[in-house]
């Protein structure tokens, strides 16, 4: 399959907006600023590759959609081009792996410092909720979000990473899941998302820029 077609432009913007969550085809319609009949054509071709896929809504009420649209799992399309290995395939992406993969994304030295960090807390992967950072020179600020925040904070403190003569140390602040509205309080200016499935810090974020 051609993967390089289903991201073109109009395609990827649909994809970027479900993964903020479902929307019907005609709020993708008003979001892209195209027509139905082309994003049910779009959306044809995306749930053919298993990249989207419809949820019917049964008993729905009068003048709601009757269906939504979502993101059918956690990809990312890879394509190494280096001097030894040239391949490009679309990878179905665990917990650890999401992370690491938005870590990526960062300038050069957060990247490393970060991948690092979430290497030296893999086996509380699995309890974090979301996770945010921002690098303030000397340390690196973090935010996480967990249903068991004190017996977290309390196993990952101190915890500090070199790199040739540069070491950084992690300051860490773990909120428990109930106190996730809370969050908003702790985000400060060039904090960089690494994990929130469930959106809690982007619409944190979104709220204290409107």
């Amino acid at each position: 399959m051609n993967f390089e077609m289903l991201f073109s432009e109009q395609k990827w913007n649909i994809l970027e907006a479900l993964s903020e969550g479902e929307y019907s085809p005609l709020q993708l319609a008003e979001k892209s600023k195209t027509t139905m009949a082309n994003i049910s054509q779009q959306l044809r071709l995306l749930e053919a590759s298993n990249l989207v896929k419809k949820n019917k809504i049964p008993n729905r009420e009068k003048g709601k959609p009757r269906s939504l649209f979502s993101l059918t799992n956690d990809h990312a399309y890879a394509i190494s081009a280096t001097r030894w290995h040239a391949e490009k395939k679309l990878l179905n992406l665990d917990k650890m792996h999401k992370i690491l993969f938005r870590a990526l994304f960062f300038e050069k030295d957060l990247r490393y410092f970060s991948e690092k960090f979430f290497w030296e807390i893999e086996n509380h992967i699995e309890e974090i909720e979301a996770a945010a950072l921002k690098d303030s020179g000397k340390d690196i600020d973090v935010i996480l979000v967990s249903k068991n925040a004190e017996l977290i904070e309390k196993k990952i403190r101190n915890i500090s990473v070199k790199k040739e003569n540069i070491t950084k140390t992690f300051k860490v602040r773990v909120l428990n899941f109930e106190e996730k509205k809370n969050i908003g309080k702790f985000l400060e200016s060039n904090y960089q998302i690494v994990y929130d499935p469930n959106l809690i810090i982007k619409k944190e974020v979104a709220g204290k820029n409107h």
